[in-house]
């Protein structure tokens, strides 16, 4: 356990939690407001006559600008600040994901591509562009409610952003359904995510100065970048330091590889679990279509249960734990063709992803070396762009084997981070969270 200065200010522990509470409102509205969108891309579909290739580029629209915004949430959050990051950047959000909108209603009555499928394209690249930044802002925020708090809260954080998902797909559902145009349905749905943010965000807490926890926040069972750091204390030019100090990319380079495991199993249920129960398994549309909801679902509350694991076991357990269910749950459901296994397997590996993610991003805000959070903005990045080129990856080798062999490189990319998690450290003794 570390323990801070005698002078080092420290952060009452009602403010911490109303951080945790407004960071988790943050990752809440931040998911409403991209899956809003969901429910209007069969009418842009139709809108723009697109055809099946064309589709495919569009929903791949915000997750390519979340990529070309690379690590510059690191420098815009220094400069800024986490309110006003979150704030401007939700607001940014829901203004150009408006005009998407409003684009698809003006494009709708000429059913054909012309303008405003180009309107249309650039407001949702543009949405995803801001949506790297905020997303680097507000974990931020949740790594220091954690470390303040001295416990780990962040994964409950990620559900936050699961919930939030799930609300605007229903909202958005519904007013498609209620005929409500695109531009009114995301012009209401951002006006009410941001003035939750407006309410809530004064309570996050400040960025400067850096406070010490009462307690290490996460269980010490790994040897971690802050680990190795404290484990020796020479000065920077002794022959001592630690290769972590010279080297905080290759310290990285796994954090980067862990986190696309935990990422791949979203991409995994999205993109590809209907297909194959259709296609490789012979099930119908409607049934086919609860394969993502049983994996997303359990991933949900596995998220909601996941502090308490990593308080139990630590972040190495957890994560090699975590990442092994996901392998025990992909095998299961490409290999096993009976319907209980395959869901069983779906539940198995959405629950094995629950803290993956959120553990990856605080393992990669404590690497030394780096300016402040951009480790967390790299390894954000870097999943992002992994996200955008699985998936043709895969479709790739679907053309030259068979659907089931070619959805084996979420099996394989499962099995490295497993590996690579066992690598972070040998377990230690983890702290008192009481």
């Amino acid at each position: 356990m570390t323990s801070a200065p005698a002078d080092t200010p420290r952060i009452d522990r009602r403010a911490a939690t109303r951080s945790r509470w407004a960071a988790t409102a943050a990752f809440f509205t931040n998911g409403a407001l991209a899956a809003a969108m969901i429910p209007h891309y069969p009418q842009a579909k139709a809108a723009f006559g697109l055809d099946p290739a064309g589709f495919g580029l569009m929903v791949t629209g915000m997750s390519l600008g979340a990529a070309c915004a690379g690590p510059a949430g690191a420098p815009i959050l220094r400069r800024a600040g986490s309110r006003a990051t979150v704030l401007w950047g939700s607001l940014a959000i829901a203004v150009v994901l408006t005009g998407a909108g409003l684009a698809l209603d003006l494009g709708a009555p000429s059913g054909a591509a012309g303008p405003w499928l180009w309107a249309y394209a650039a407001a949702v690249f543009a949405s995803g562009l801001c949506d790297a930044v905020v997303d680097t802002a507000q974990n931020a925020q949740g790594l220091r409610a954690q470390h303040a708090l001295g416990r780990p809260v962040l994964t409950s954080m990620h559900a936050g952003w699961s919930l939030g998902a799930a609300v605007g797909a229903a909202l958005g559902a519904a007013a498609v359904g209620a005929g409500v145009s695109a531009g009114l349905h995301l012009g209401l749905n951002g006006a009410a995510c941001v003035l939750l943010l407006a309410l809530t965000l004064p309570r996050f807490l400040s960025d400067t100065p850096d406070h010490a926890p009462a307690t290490d926040p996460l269980p010490a069972d790994h040897a971690d970048a802050r680990a190795a750091a404290s484990d020796a204390e020479p000065g920077p030019e002794s022959e001592a330091t630690p290769a972590s100090h010279r080297h905080p990319w290759l310290l990285l380079a796994p954090i980067v590889v862990i986190s696309m495991a935990g990422f791949s199993v979203e991409e995994f249920g999205n993109s590809w679990t209907s297909l194959f129960l259709q296609a490789e398994r012979g099930l119908d549309p409607a049934t086919a279509g609860l394969g993502a909801s049983t994996l997303l679902g359990a991933q949900f509350l596995g998220r909601l249960a996941g502090d308490r694991v990593l308080a139990a076991l630590g972040r190495t357990r957890a994560l090699t734990g975590g990442l092994a269910v996901v392998l025990a749950g992909l095998t299961v459901t490409l290999l096993v063709p009976a319907p209980a296994a395959m869901f069983t397997g779906l539940a198995l590996a959405g629950l094995g992803s629950a803290v993956v993610v959120p553990t990856a991003f605080a393992l990669a805000d404590e690497v030394p070396g780096l300016p402040a959070q951009t480790g967390l903005a790299v390894v954000s990045w870097l999943m992002r762009l992994a996200g955008l080129g699985l998936s043709p990856l895969v479709g790739l080798l679907a053309g030259v084997l068979p659907l089931t062999a070619a959805l084996g490189a979420f099996v394989v990319l499962a099995a490295l981070g497993t590996v690579l998690a066992l690598t972070l450290g040998a377990p230690r003794p983890a702290p008192d969270f009481r």
